[in-house]
């Protein structure tokens, strides 16, 4: 039986709730305003740059962490995550150039069910039967997503790369599991390395490819910087410090549970921000990795209940 219900009252516990709400729908929205961002001029590596810098100071006013609190192990584990994000944030921003809204929020939402498959074959922990269910239910939703109108397999160019961001997503949802797992590791000091990073190397692509996207800041206009700002603050520090602080009140099966909600909101925000339409065929297999990513949440909670 899980001791987390009796760490806060049923009153805190659903505040708690809406806030993960509000993380799941700031993230589902991310994908319909990076298009309109990216659309507006603003490159990928600028755009994870200025959106991740701006999100530092936010992390460390709402942690009030201080420098000389950081470990070696921290500080290693930071640098390696910080460099898996950004990998995975410059997959998906570049993603959602070539794809729909809708489909990235569905097909990045199999990282969800990758982890068991790199448990298995890297951890070496064996997983439920009904677990592999569930990961293949997301993978036929997957490929229903790929379904074209005469009935023929094909990704486009956005769905590879956000089907790469799904893997390395899984990879680093596994890695960091496995490396704080018994560790006395502070994961508001890890996250805030890992932000870091994330800028840093916004800014060292930049540098080393596009030097002249610097020169574009001052042209950007209030709109867009207001799109940045909305994933800076809600979509980055908010939703990170609400997953933090949700983690030690409540239990992962919770917050897992609830943010798999993100592309179920991501649909809708690209039905009515992008004006998408989701055919039979796509809402059938986004509907199915939704249905998927739950149980597998819900099976994989009930292991350590």
């Amino acid at each position: 039986m899980s001791n987390y219900s009796i760490l806060a009252p049923r009153s805190r516990l659903w505040i708690i709730d809406l806030g993960l709400l509000t993380v799941a729908l700031s993230w589902g929205a991310s994908y319909s305003l990076m298009q309109l961002i990216i659309h507006a001029g603003v490159t990928v590596p600028l755009f994870l740059m200025l959106r991740f810098a701006l999100a530092v100071p936010f992390m460390f006013v709402g942690t009030r962490v201080r420098l000389n609190s950081f470990t070696r192990g921290e500080v290693i584990n930071g640098i390696v995550f910080g460099v898996l994000l950004y990998a995975i944030l410059t997959f998906e921003t570049f993603g959602v150039k070539h794809t729909s809204a809708a489909n990235a929020g569905f097909l990045i939402a199999l990282s969800v069910v990758l982890v068991p498959f790199f448990e298995r074959f890297i951890g070496k922990r064996k997983q439920s039967k009904f677990i592999y269910f569930t990961c293949f239910m997301s993978l036929a939703g997957g490929g229903m997503l790929s379904l074209t109108a005469n009935g023929n397999i094909e990704f486009n160019q956005g769905d590879i790369l956000i089907l790469s961001a799904a893997l390395i997503r899984g990879f680093q949802i596994f890695m960091f599991g496995r490396q704080t797992a018994g560790k006395d590791y502070s994961l508001i000091n890890i996250t805030l390395i890992e932000l870091l990073v994330v800028a840093a190397l916004g800014l060292v692509t930049i540098m080393l490819t596009e030097p002249t996207a610097l020169q574009y800041i001052p042209e950007i206009s209030l709109s867009t910087w207001g799109l940045i700002l909305f994933l800076s603050l809600l979509a980055t520090a908010f939703a990170f410090l609400m997953q933090l602080y949700a983690a030690k009140i409540t239990s992962p099966t919770r917050v897992g549970l609830i943010l798999s909600l993100e592309p179920a909101f991501a649909a809708m925000f690209a039905i009515t921000i992008m004006g998408e339409t989701l055919g039979l065929l796509q809402a059938t297999g986004g509907g199915i990795i939704i249905c998927a990513a739950l149980l597998g949440r819900i099976a994989e909670g009930k292991r350590y209940e």
